[in-house]
């Protein structure tokens, strides 16, 4: 909101009236702080957490305006380490504690300003949604977000218009359950009810049967957080079709993603529910200062005095390496319980090896995208497309997979007992049955792709692998606003004849939580498996060697430049590019690149495409997500991982990498790279999506995947934005990073512009693609 400058007066904050281009999120650092860190022997202060003593934006500490000192690095086992820039006093004359009291008056006024607005927005949205739900709460964390989002709606609205909900994990911070009882405790003597939401798997359970959560794969907030509470307001309002508006302390300096998020939202958090964010639009400073200025009755997480910047859980796949580091350090025992789970799960390393304390310290737990480093990921699940036909095994459990039926249709009536069939929309559906030993099944469909079949065989998997994966986490429960399915005791599940079919119980991603963590990956699908990911040893291609390769034109290959080692691997890189073909003469593609000077970016984007489907560059894409900083150290843990890559390839790849990012692909969606501290391994990527998108370049990406797909020429838009499933086909969503608005129309400007190329449905909950069979990639390259 309002934007900030250091008071050398107070030693705090203080607030102008314009608005900030951007927020550095500053904290206030307490002597529990700095002695963590050790500037006690540095810096002379007293051990005394009842004022803060100085700032902090990320790892910079002001003092009273002054920038005095960094720290660098930290993980759960390492401590940071400290660099002094500058002496905070003279001559080592103790430090002063910043005046709050002081610092709170002279920000008095803009203060009461945006409290005020914020105090008006939420009652006026109180006004306009009171008679379309059915209950308001306020989600509690007990981080200082909730704290003033909580105190505001208090101040806004009657106290018996609302409920506060804590969800409680059971991986909450010590320091945390002190504020929730205090709260707990205030909002009882102000009337306010105050509940507890809670899981019925504890985490040591929920995570030995997911695996941990990851970055990716963020099981854990459905499971521990959001079921838990939607549950718990069926058993408050005793109905289960209910609309209810969650207030949530959400700010949007806080990441990039919640920089997109709007004041109101319907859907985003939960289906079915709106959020409002009141506090969206205020900096971390506006926050601190709002809690020191109602210390009367507000309380400062603990938390936060020893450094933490967010009061999440003890083990976090989102949280900083400096958090992790803090969180280890002054709750070990706690913290310890989660990251011995982490090593016992993995089975990448052998234990107590300097790699596997690498895949902990490196965040390569924090990266892992599906079952493969777990020893829980077994492999008795499987689908596979046999001729026309979807074949499906799994375990039976119970004959849950029958009870899933009624989700999709009608289950019509047979004497068959090798057989099902079901009705839906006036379509009959047959499945075959062919039961095996130890209880598994096999269940095969027909793999017609006509519009109806295809949703079909979609919903057909979610509901295979949910009743293969689940284990009563009970996701499912809550996502039914109708109270047409539950969970006995046991966890059998019972989906009751009334069931609608609206879908939502099927609207999780992949279908099921479980699976979506422990699903096992193939392989490199229809990249050659005979090549090394290693593909272009220490030898990544330069700039430069494509200005060669523009310049000299045909006498390339006797007056380049390029070292005997380094001339193999450019033209294997322009093989896989498409740019040469196997006897090095220029393909089509190639003169396009030569005639453009390099200049044309759609052609570098459908070099990109081709490059998608060999190891390394494949590799890249299909690990790592877009909008997210992804360290050499990451990148190492991951491949080490791998039993095939050796020790000269960890060496050799992240500088490939480097250079192929230094190309125009980098812009393009590959990524960029950028220099990193020293314990991220001095190498860094940041994944951005293409933001000028050649229409023409999708169309070519899209027959790449049909024909990586064995000629699979209709699939669904869903299936392409769905990055998890198993496939040969790159998507082009994790090529260039597209979200499923943009792809949506880019698809039928497409079907518009090249209907002998593609035509699209998107009606009726329906997103169907279908490319011309008697068309293929290379002729949509003569559209260039």
């Amino acid at each position: 909101m309002y934007s900030y400058t250091y008071d050398k007066e107070t030693g705090g904050i203080l607030l102008n009236s314009f608005p900030q281009a951007f927020s550095k999120e500053p904290r206030p650092v307490y002597s529990k702080e700095l002695d963590i860190y050790g500037f006690d022997s540095y810096w002379n202060y007293e051990q005394n957490d009842d004022k803060p003593y100085m700032w902090a934006e990320a790892n910079n500490f002001y003092y009273r305006g002054k920038l005095v000192a960094q720290v660098k690095g930290g993980t759960f086992f390492t401590k940071p380490e400290i660099i002094i820039i500058d002496e905070p006093e003279a001559n080592s004359l103790p430090l002063k504690a910043v005046d709050l009291d002081l610092m709170v008056l002279k920000n008095k006024a803009l203060m009461e300003s945006l409290t005020a607005t914020t105090i008006k927005d939420v009652f006026n949205t109180f006004s306009k949604y009171e008679n379309k739900v059915d209950i308001f709460h306020v989600s509690f964390s007990g981080g200082k977000d909730s704290v003033v989002t909580l105190d505001i709606v208090q101040r806004a609205l009657p106290h018996n218009k609302f409920v506060v909900i804590f969800g409680d994990t059971g991986m909450e911070l010590p320091e945390t359950h002190q504020i929730v009882e205090y709260t707990m405790d205030y909002c009882k003597k102000n009337g306010i009810e105050f509940y507890v939401a809670k899981s019925h798997l504890t985490p040591s359970e929920s995570w030995r049967m997911f695996g941990p959560p990851t970055s990716t794969v963020r099981w854990c907030c459905s499971v521990h957080k959001t079921t838990p509470q939607l549950l718990l307001l069926k058993d408050i309002l005793d109905k289960d079709n209910f609309t209810e508006m969650a207030f949530v302390g959400v700010r949007a300096d806080e990441s990039v993603r919640r920089r997109s998020y709007d004041y109101i939202s319907y859907g985003t958090k939960h289906c079915g529910q709106f959020s409002c964010n009141p506090i969206l639009y205020w900096n971390s400073a506006e926050v601190y200062l709002y809690i020191y200025a109602n210390k009367d009755r507000l309380r400062l997480n603990e938390v936060y005095k020893r450094g933490n910047t967010r009061a999440g859980c003890l083990v976090c796949p989102m949280s900083t390496n400096r958090n992790d580091y803090l969180n280890y350090r002054c709750n070990p025992n706690q913290t310890k319980i989660l990251t011995d789970m982490i090593f016992d799960l993995n089975c990448s390393e052998k234990d107590n090896t300097p790699e596997k304390i690498s895949y902990v310290e490196n965040n390569g737990w924090k990266a892992r995208k599906n079952g493969r480093d777990l020893k829980i990921a077994l492999k008795d699940y499987d689908e596979s497309v046999i001729g026309k036909e979807l074949s499906i095994t799994f375990k039976n459990h119970d004959n849950s997979w029958r009870q899933w039926l009624k989700t999709l249709g009608q289950v019509l009536p047979t004497d068959n007992q090798n057989e099902v069939r079901i009705m839906i929309k006036d379509e009959v559906k047959g499945l075959k049955i062919i039961e095996l030993e130890n209880q598994y099944i096999t269940i095969i469909a027909s793999n017609d792709p006509t519009t109806i079949n295809v949703l079909f065989l979609k919903n057909l998997r979610k509901i295979l692998r949910k009743s293969h994966y689940c284990v009563a986490c009970k996701v499912c429960q809550a996502n039914c606003k109708f109270g047409n399915l539950s969970f006995d005791d046991n966890g059998k599940i019972a989906i009751s004849d009334n069931c609608i079919k609206c879908g939502q119980c099927l609207d999780i991603n992949t279908g099921c939580l479980v699976y979506k963590s422990l699903w096992l990956s193939k392989g490199l699908g229809n990249m050659d498996k005979k090549r090394t990911l290693d593909c272009y040893a220490a030898h990544g291609p330069k700039i430069e060697w494509f200005q060669e390769f523009v310049k000299l034109g045909d006498d390339f290959s006797k007056n380049n430049s390029l070292g005997s080692a380094q001339k193999p691997m450019f033209n294997r890189f322009l093989k896989d590019a498409g740019i040469i073909d196997e006897k090095c003469n220029r393909t089509n593609l190639g003169e396009k690149l030569v005639n453009s000077e390099l200049q044309d970016l759609s052609i570098w984007a459908l070099m990109l495409v081709n490059l998608s489907y060999t190891p390394q560059v494949g590799w890249f894409v299909k690990s790592f997500n877009f909008d997210s900083l992804i360290s050499r150290n990451e990148i190492v843990a991951l491949l080490s991982n791998m039993p095939e890559i050796k020790d000269s390839a960890l060496k050799a790849i992240p500088p490939t990498l480097k250079r192929i990012s230094s190309l125009p692909l980098g812009k393009l969606g590959f990524g960029t790279n950028d220099k990193a501290t020293k314990e991220l391994g001095g190498l860094s990527f940041y994944r951005t999506a293409w933001q000028d998108v050649d229409a023409k370049v999708i169309l070519y990406s899209l027959y790449k995947f049909a024909e990586a797909c064995g000629d699979y020429y209709q699939f669904t838009l869903t299936r392409l934005m769905d990055t998890t499933v198993e496939s040969d086909g790159v998507s082009p969503v994790q090529i260039f990073g597209l979200d499923k608005d943009v792809m949506t129309g880019i698809l039928k400007g497409l079907a518009t512009n090249y209907p002998d190329y593609i035509s699209v449905s998107f009606t009726l909950d329906l997103d169907n693609i279908n490319l011309r069979q008697e068309k293929t990639s290379a002729d949509v390259l003569d559209l260039f």
